[in-house]
C-alpha cells in the first residue's frame, strides 16, 4: 500500500513538463488542501522532470495564491537554467478557477573543499517515546490525521502564551522514507507559532514560505517510522500577519531543514 502523503503528492506525467494532481477534502485546512501537500506535490514534479539525483533541492519558495480546492489541478513546470552546479526552476500549480501555487527552486551539486561549521545544537526536549502522542479526539485541523503529533516545545495553540512558540515531534501515521517533498509536508504540518498567544480561536494560512534544505534528502540511515522534531518561533506579528521561523532535526540532532513562513491572520 502506498502511504498516504506518497499518493496525495505524486502527480500523474502528462506530457514533458506538464502533470495532474487531485487534491481531496481528507487533506483538508480551511477551504482547500494544506500547503505542505500542494508545496510537496510541486516540488516532486519538479524533481521527476529535472532528473537529476546528483542535484538535490536545495531551497523552494512557494507563494499560496488561492485554496487548492477538491479537483483536478495541473502542475506546470520549467527549468529557468541549468549551469555547471545549479539548476533553477519553476513551478505553477493551476486548477479551473486559476492559479493556486506558484513556486521556484534552486537544485545544487554538492561542492567539495569548501567551509563547512554547525553551530545551532538542538533544542532540549524528551525523546518520542517519553512524550504522549496527541489523541485523536483532539480538534485539528482535518489534515493532521494523516500524522502522529507528540507536542514538547512551547504552548498549545489558541493558549494565550506570552511566547509565540510551539512544536515537538511528528511522523506520517502511513511509514514513509523522509525525501524532500515529505520534509516540507512535515515543516508546515504544526500550526503556527502565532496562534499560542491567541487567547481563543483564530484562523490563519500561509501565504508563503522558503525551505532551505541543509542535506540531501533521503539521508541514509533514516528509517520509514522515524520521527523528526519540528520547531516554531514567532517573533513579530503586525497588520494582519506574522513571520514563522521553523526548523526540521533528527532524532540524532542533525539539522534537515530550516523554513521562514509568512502567515496570514484571518478574521
Amino acid at each position: 500500500m502506498t502511504a498516504a502523503f506518497l499518493a496525495a503528492t505524486t502527480p500523474e506525467l502528462l506530457s514533458p513538463g506538464r502533470y495532474r494532481v487531485r487534491f481531496t477534502t481528507p487533506w483538508y485546512q480551511g477551504r482547500g488542501a494544506f500547503g505542505g501537500v500542494v508545496a510537496g506535490a510541486a516540488l516532486r514534479a519538479l524533481e521527476h522532470y529535472l532528473g537529476d539525483a546528483r542535484r538535490p533541492v536545495r531551497s523552494l519558495t512557494a507563494h499560496f495564491c488561492s485554496p487548492a480546492v477538491e479537483g483536478e489541478a495541473e502542475v506546470l513546470t520549467r527549468i529557468e537554467r541549468a549551469g555547471k552546479h545549479v539548476t533553477h526552476a519553476t513551478v505553477r500549480v493551476e486548477n479551473a478557477a486559476g492559479v493556486v501555487c506558484v513556486a521556484s527552486a534552486t537544485f545544487g551539486a554538492s561542492r567539495g573543499g569548501t567551509l563547512e561549521y554547525f553551530d545551532m545544537p538542538r533544542p532540549k526536549v524528551p525523546p518520542p517515546h517519553e512524550v504522549p502522542v496527541v489523541p485523536d479526539d483532539v480538534p485539528m485541523p482535518t489534515f493532521c490525521s494523516f500524522f502522529e503529533y507528540r507536542f514538547c516545545i512551547g504552548s498549545a495553540p489558541y493558549s494565550g502564551s506570552s511566547v509565540a512558540e510551539t512544536g515537538g515531534w511528528i511522523r506520517p501515521k502511513d511509514p514513509l522514507v523522509l525525501d524532500a517533498p515529505l520534509c516540507v509536508g512535515l515543516m508546515d504540518a504544526y500550526p503556527p507559532a502565532v496562534l499560542s498567544r491567541v487567547d481563543g480561536f483564530q484562523a490563519a494560512a500561509s501565504v508563503d514560505f522558503t525551505v532551505d534544505f541543509f542535506q540531501p534528502l533521503s539521508r541514509p540511515g533514516l528509517s520509514a517510522d522515524a520521527y523528526y522534531l519540528r520547531t516554531g518561533r514567532s517573533r513579530l506579528a503586525a497588520n494582519g500577519y506574522s513571520e514563522d521561523s521553523q526548523q526540521l532535526w533528527t532524532e540524532g540532532g542533525e539539522l534537515l531543514a530550516q523554513c521562514r513562513q509568512l502567515i496570514a491572520l484571518l478574521g
